[in-house]
């Protein structure tokens, strides 16, 4: 048993660095509009977007099958069951963006590092940065951080519950940590936006499709009802 937890941190520490390299990569897009926009660098970063996308599929279903992770491919036909959880998801987690902008408006809490930039792109930026906050930038995260992770750590050792709970709880930690910096409010919001979308993926059998459109939706939601 001692051996077995001991595998599955060092899973853990490994998933880990590698998300953290797969995202920074993913994140390129975003860095060559950040300097200049037009209908050039758009082009650019979108045509980047979709060839990242499709390099990061590959690496989550080449993992998922080495780890013998269950693995359910695009065209699955979605269930009654799969669309609600999309849309519980989406509605849990832009009840938590309500929760956080009051929070940070009340204690006048100063914004993350990664908000200010982000609201600096929407203004500069608004139509290219809506597509990247709605569709490229959820898919290329949820491929990462929940495929990936979830299929490398989770192998089929792993099934328990407790190690479930864990993999969930360190996701959210990494990805709140990554969206946030070490800024406390920040952190425990997006903490537990990943966290959900954590759940999300282990409640729908592993169906990265699933977390996609809730991610998706719930950033959606975030940039039409949250206040600023």
């Amino acid at each position: 048993m001692l051996q077995k937890n001991l595998w599955f941190i060092g899973n853990l520490l490994i998933v880990s660095v590698l998300s953290v390299i797969i995202v920074n990569i993913s994140s390129l897009p975003v860095y060559i509009y950040l300097i200049t926009a037009n209908w050039f660098t758009l082009l650019v970063s979108f045509s980047l977007y979709a060839v990242i996308i499709v390099f990061l599929y590959n690496i989550y279903k080449t993992t998922a099958e080495l780890r013998q992770f269950d693995f359910r491919p695009w065209r699955t036909r979605l269930n009654k069951r799969a669309l609600l959880l999309m849309v519980i998801g989406a509605v849990i987690i832009v009840a938590l963006a309500f929760g956080y902008a009051k929070l940070t408006a009340v204690w006048h809490i100063t914004e993350s590092g990664n908000e200010r930039a982000l609201d600096l792109l929407l203004r500069k930026n608004p139509v290219a940065m809506t597509l990247d906050a709605v569709i490229f930038g959820p898919i290329a995260e949820e491929l990462s951080f929940r495929g990936f992770f979830f299929s490398y750590v989770l192998s089929d050792q792993y099934l328990d519950r407790e190690y479930q709970a864990a993999t969930i709880v360190i996701n959210g930690l990494l990805f709140g940590y990554l969206h946030s910096g070490n800024s406390l409010v920040p952190l425990a919001y997006y903490t537990l936006f990943g966290m959900v979308l954590g759940t999300i993926y282990l409640l729908s059998k592993h169906d990265i499709r699933v977390n996609s459109v809730t991610h998706m939706l719930a950033n959606l939601g975030i940039l039409w009802l949250v206040p600023s």
